[in-house]
């Protein structure tokens, strides 16, 4: 199912996580034993329900008609237990009702990160994991790259530091698909 998933995302260039980036995203899901999921950023609706066959359940919250369209149509076929709940909307202005999560997956608009972890912490449980997918940015150089994608790596940057910085969390970066990070509450 995810093959097919996959390859419609490579012939129409859908971004979605890379096949090391969603083993990654498995083997954290498998090892904090995850069982409930934000995630902000659907597209397709690959990582979801990737996650959803792992028995987590997922709220997906995606704002871009088309992909919410696709999305569904995808949901209906592949999450056949009913596991994944799309929530049409911006992440950056959504004011609904959510739960505490096990797991916030954030693979969405690079340049709003910091913004989208600042809004979405508060409803991540007490033992809850950040992953951040695409922190490496398919390791532009900005000196190779238009302006816009300059001030996109350095908003990238600027979040890796944030990241580092944040005396709430404790982040690990990993090589694994286009850089990712996993950040887990600081126990003082």
């Amino acid at each position: 199912m995810l093959n097919r998933l996959k390859l419609y995302a490579v012939d129409n260039h859908v971004p979605i996580i890379c096949e090391d980036g969603l083993l990654f995203l498995e083997s954290i899901i498998k090892k904090h034993e995850i069982k409930h999921v934000l995630e902000i950023g659907t597209a397709i609706g690959y990582s979801a329900i990737a996650m959803a066959s792992l028995g987590c359940y997922v709220d997906t919250i995606e704002k871009d008609l088309d992909m919410v369209k696709l999305a569904r149509e995808n949901f209906q076929i592949f999450d056949e237990k009913k596991q994944i709940h799309l929530i049409t909307s911006d992440a950056l202005t959504y004011d609904g009702k959510l739960k505490q999560y096990d797991l916030i997956f954030i693979d969405a608009a690079k340049a709003q990160y910091q913004r989208f972890f600042e809004k979405y912490i508060p409803y991540l449980s007490n033992n809850g994991i950040v992953v951040c997918d695409n922190l490496r940015f398919h390791d532009l150089k900005p000196e190779n790259v238009n302006r816009h994608t300059k001030q996109l790596l350095r908003k990238i940057e600027t979040f890796k530091t944030f990241l580092i910085n944040h005396t709430d969390f404790i982040t690990s970066f990993y090589d694994h698909g286009d850089g990712m990070s996993v950040s887990q509450r600081n126990v003082k």
